[in-house]
């Protein structure tokens, strides 16, 4: 058996975790630059505002139906993510975490004495108790089926967040009334060319011959329909494989022409690239720079320049020296840039990094300094301690015009609480 518990509209949730007057009121949160809505409460999607759509096109709706709208805080999402998880691992000892707002984890051989739905609804509750976060759990005995599963408890009222599929009848039925481009693994480019060969539901996927889902779909769609079908393809991946690379970029608030304002927001990244580096044991072997002109099209001014290291490294120090260099080399003067952004490559274990005879550098120094200061900016808050490079001046900072404060991640922003005498 399978578990998948998705926090249910994360980031409109979040938001709400710290303001309860929002609770039954539209909620939106925006991208970057306060461009397009990326999460919408269940209010706000009864409004009509969908995924994705510019805001500048919902401005009369949100005055008129006083729709509450928030600029994206990743740094409050992700530590809340992080205490959602934290509660979901004491439910079970295998726990992938898919993405920030969901996780798949294995219930075999746990004990559960009164049943598998009655233990779903304690997680959830553990969850809703501990962080204040909503959640909806689907169970099955795969990854693919436990997917289906928790989009239903989600959206069926009849499930009130848990949904078992248990008997065959469950599962024919949550097959039939999944649209075959909501599969788990189907996609965007799978999904057109199944409907035009008259596949519309997973279930009518589950119908095909074996031998032509592989022919036609390649082994991953082999899986997928095996999935379908109740077979264990896809376990528990408690350490996924080690990401390929790490990519950190922005689109700028307004348009930045001098080096030295777009080599800070290029530090930024850089630093913010390290630091998941050494949050997952990683270190990179290459880093790349590229840098984008205003406007569109083919006149458009693209630049990159990719610099690869002597010795693989999650030092920011480092990192920042051959980003400085990359960006010397894509930068063109006279431009006027609207995005930049640092993506590290090569990708290895620390413990894994192959030295040089020839390497200079004082790394275990280095790996101290970088202990302290992400331990320090743990506890205290994100960005106290800085390397220079990174700046204060943030004139290509990203709009954000209706950001709220993170409240877990920094001592100034801590909620008041006052008591009033009788």
């Amino acid at each position: 058996m399978y578990a998948l518990v998705d926090c249910n509209n994360f980031f409109a949730s979040c938001e709400r975790l710290f303001n309860p007057a929002l609770n039954g009121k539209p909620v939106v949160v925006l991208s970057g630059n306060d461009g397009c809505v990326i999460a919408r409460s269940n209010e706000a999607k009864a409004l009509g505002i969908g995924m994705g759509q510019p805001a500048f096109e919902l401005r009369e709706l949100f005055e008129r139906e006083h729709v509450t709208i928030f600029s994206s805080n990743h740094i409050l999402y992700g530590d809340i993510s992080r205490r959602v998880m934290s509660v979901l691992s004491q439910f079970s000892p295998e726990l992938e975490v898919y993405s920030i707002d969901e996780a798949f984890l294995s219930l075999d051989g746990i004990h559960m004495p009164y049943g598998v739905e009655a233990y779903a609804r304690s997680m959830s509750q553990a969850v809703m108790r501990s962080v204040g976060i909503p959640v909806s759990i689907g169970i099955a005995c795969t990854k693919t089926l436990a997917k289906i599963a928790s989009h239903r408890a989600k959206k069926i009222a009849r499930y009130d967040g848990v949904c078992h599929l248990v008997t065959p009848d469950q599962h024919a039925i949550a097959l039939m009334e999944c649209p075959i481009g909501d599969v788990w693994g189907v996609g965007r480019r799978l999904a057109p060319r199944l409907i035009e060969q008259g596949v519309l539901s997973a279930w009518d996927f589950t119908r095909l011959p074996r031998e032509q889902v592989r022919r036609m779909y390649t082994i991953e769609g082999e899986r997928t329909w095996r999935e379908l079908r109740g077979e264990v393809c896809y376990d528990v991946d408690e350490s996924p494989a080690a990401r390929q690379s790490i990519t950190v970029s922005r689109t700028f608030g307004q348009a930045v022409t001098a080096f030295d304002d777009v080599y800070e927001a290029v530090a930024n990244f850089t630093s913010t690239a390290a630091e998941r580096l050494r949050r997952e044991g990683s270190a990179a072997g290459s880093i790349m720079v590229f840098v984008k002109g205003r406007g569109c099209g083919p006149g458009r001014y693209v630049g990159a320049l990719q610099y690869t290291l002597p010795v693989a490294s999650d030092s920011t120090i480092e990192l920042l020296q051959y980003a400085r260099k990359a960006l010397a080399g894509a930068y063109r003067r006279g431009e006027a840039y609207k995005k930049a952004g640092v993506i590290l490559g090569h990708i290895v274990p620390r413990g894994h990094v192959q030295l040089s005879l020839f390497d200079t550098v004082d790394r275990e120094k280095h790996h101290r300094l970088m202990q302290v200061m992400d331990s320090v900016n743990k506890q205290v808050g994100s960005k106290v301690l800085r390397l220079g490079a990174e700046g204060g001046h943030k004139t290509w900072q990203a709009r954000h015009d209706h950001l709220s404060p993170c409240y877990t991640t920094s001592f100034r922003d801590i909620l008041v609480v006052k008591a009033k005498e009788k």
